[in-house]
């Protein structure tokens, strides 16, 4: 990367901005080798995502603003810090796999909240992915912060196709609207007692905007 850099060629004429078409569709291309079972193909498919990282970090080397090792290192922070069996061994020596998957999760999610003090149950949602993904992971999410499923409105329940408009933007509507509610209802919630706290189902119930 740093000899194409140094060609001064397309490469430096490139921002992250221009790049995420690329991104797209080779995370695409990996997902449809992965559902084909291709080893070979997703092989292949896996250094063009690395070359996606690699240049993105290129791009921001030449910036000032960090380094592919820089990546490394934030990445192995994480899992040391998200993953306590990485820093103190096994910690359930006796748990079955199904305990041990359980303690992996609540200790990375435990970790993921202190670092990211987050205010909103649905901080952290990447909202530019496709709408039935978006959709599906917002609803997760409220419903593991309590929120009554009765709330969750049918038009993300059932996707119907045809229409003037497609369904995908349809259902990005939606689901955009469904998340301002949720942030609606937190923060009517903080207003009223004077801090952020988790909500229950009657919460939720009371602040929910009409």
């Amino acid at each position: 990367m740093d000899r194409l850099w140094q060609f001064g060629g397309w490469e430096v004429t490139q921002t992250h901005d221009s790049l995420r078409p690329y991104l797209l569709e080779e995370t695409y291309e990996l997902l449809d080798a992965i559902q084909n079972a291709d080893a070979e193909t997703i092989k292949e498919e896996l250094g063009d995502l690395l070359l996606q990282v690699l240049f993105h970090s290129r791009i921001a080397q030449a910036a000032g603003e960090f380094t592919v090792e820089d990546v490394a290192a934030a990445l192995v922070a994480k899992l040391v810090n998200r993953s306590p069996h990485l820093r103190d061994g096994d910690f359930a020596p006796d748990a079955t796999v199904a305990e041990k998957i359980s303690a992996q999760e609540r200790a990375w999610e435990e970790s993921k909240s202190a670092e990211k003090s987050r205010r909103s149950c649905l901080d952290g949602i990447a909202m530019a992915q496709p709408a039935l993904a978006l959709a599906e992971k917002i609803i997760s999410r409220s419903a593991k912060a309590g929120l009554p499923p009765d709330l969750v409105p049918e038009v993300l329940r059932v996707v119907h196709l045809g229409g003037p408009d497609s369904a995908e933007e349809r259902l990005r509507k939606a689901t955009l609207a469904f998340a301002a509610a949720i942030r609606a209802a937190e923060d009517t919630a903080e207003s009223v007692r004077g801090e952020r706290l988790p909500l229950d189902a009657g919460d939720w119930r009371s602040h929910w905007p009409t």
